[in-house]
């Protein structure tokens, strides 16, 4: 008996290694494709920072992006605006407010009182000479006044001036220009006229001394004239004035000084202190109303004549707030700082280092 077809042949669903070792490496080499073409997709969304390399995945792919949660407890700091800033090579801000430049040297004119009772005339020459500051003489060599005073020597020496002066000088001191009254104190050619024992003497007689001007001069030495004469700086810094500048507060150094008569009023070994006195006087006569006080220099008062003047460097230091003066006699003063000085000078100067006055008319101007 034959067996049927059916009944013969092998078992053909069993796989062999090499068909499981070829299907791996199928499957293998898809995903390496795969892998090879997400990176070379990716490779547009990678940033590159100073922290490493960070990827920023489109919109569609956020979801698949983890965010590293927040510690408990901390809460989001608010976002700030961006500040920039700038140094130049100094270290200075560049919004820093630039620095003033100091203002230019004053300018001082000198004028009349009847020019500026007028009114006008003083206005339009200040405003032709580009002054900041107006001088007066209101006490002049011959010792004459500009306002009526209060004081007996001058009433009987007939020296007061007129009240409308008075009052235009208290008038025009109320506007905005710094005023100086000027005042010649001891060379004084009226005073000694009425009364010969408050001036200096000629030697061996009983006239009174003139300098080389042929004026008279009242002694330093008389505290009478020391306290007339503060008293008078006391009434303008009453009036108003900013600022009195002396003239002749010292004893006299030119003329014929050896003609001088020797005496209480004229003692040497006493002129520095009887200055520093009547200086002394000034300066609390003017103090309630806050008038500064200048002193004025000539040639020859310094150095070796301040044993002929009295006047020392210290005592200009002490009591002059600014120190006028020609050049030569300024540059006697190198310890003084230039801001104290006012050069004199016979009119305007363009370039001028220092504050300037044109005294018209004046000696040594």
């Amino acid at each position: 008996m034959s067996r049927s077809n059916r009944d013969v042949g092998g078992y053909r669903g069993r796989k062999t290694v090499t068909d499981i070792l070829r299907m791996i490496a199928i499957a293998l080499a898809v995903v390496v494709v795969l892998v090879l073409a997400g990176v070379v997709y990716l490779q547009r969304y990678l940033v590159y920072t100073d922290d490493g390399v960070r990827l920023d995945l489109p919109p569609f792919l956020q979801m698949f992006r983890q965010e590293r949660p927040e510690p408990e407890g901390s809460s989001s700091l608010p976002e700030l605006p961006d500040v920039s800033l700038s140094e130049d090579p100094g270290g200075s801000q560049p919004d820093a407010e630039p620095v003033p430049e100091p203002e230019p040297p004053g300018f001082a004119l000198s004028l009349t009182v009847d020019e500026v009772a007028s009114g006008t005339a003083a206005a339009a020459r200040l405003e032709e000479s580009g002054a900041e500051a107006v001088v007066l003489e209101v006490k002049d060599q011959m010792g004459q006044l500009a306002w009526p005073s209060e004081q007996s020597i001058a009433g009987w020496s007939h020296v007061n001036g007129q009240q409308a002066s008075a009052d235009a000088l208290k008038q025009w001191n109320e506007g905005e220009v710094y005023t100086i009254a000027r005042v010649h104190c001891f060379r004084d050619d009226t005073v000694p006229y009425y009364n010969n024992r408050l001036a200096l003497r000629w030697a061996g007689t009983d006239w009174n001394w003139r300098d080389e001007l042929s004026l008279r001069w009242t002694s330093p030495g008389r505290e009478e004239i020391r306290a007339y004469n503060a008293a008078l700086c006391g009434e303008l810094a009453s009036m108003g004035f900013d600022e009195i500048l002396l003239e002749e507060f010292y004893f006299p150094v030119t003329g014929k000084l050896e003609n001088i008569r020797r005496s209480d009023s004229y003692d040497p070994s006493q002129f520095t202190a009887q200055l520093e006195d009547f200086l002394a006087q000034v300066q609390q006569a003017v103090e309630p109303y806050g008038t500064k006080v200048s002193l004025r220099i000539t040639g020859g008062i310094l150095g070796e004549g301040s044993a002929v003047s009295g006047v020392t460097p210290q005592m200009l230091d002490q009591f002059g707030y600014r120190i006028w003066g020609d050049k030569e006699a300024l540059s006697a003063l190198p310890e003084l700082e230039k801001e104290r000085t006012v050069q004199i000078v016979p009119q305007a100067e363009e370039g001028r280092e220092v504050f300037q006055a044109v005294l018209e008319g004046a000696p040594g101007a």
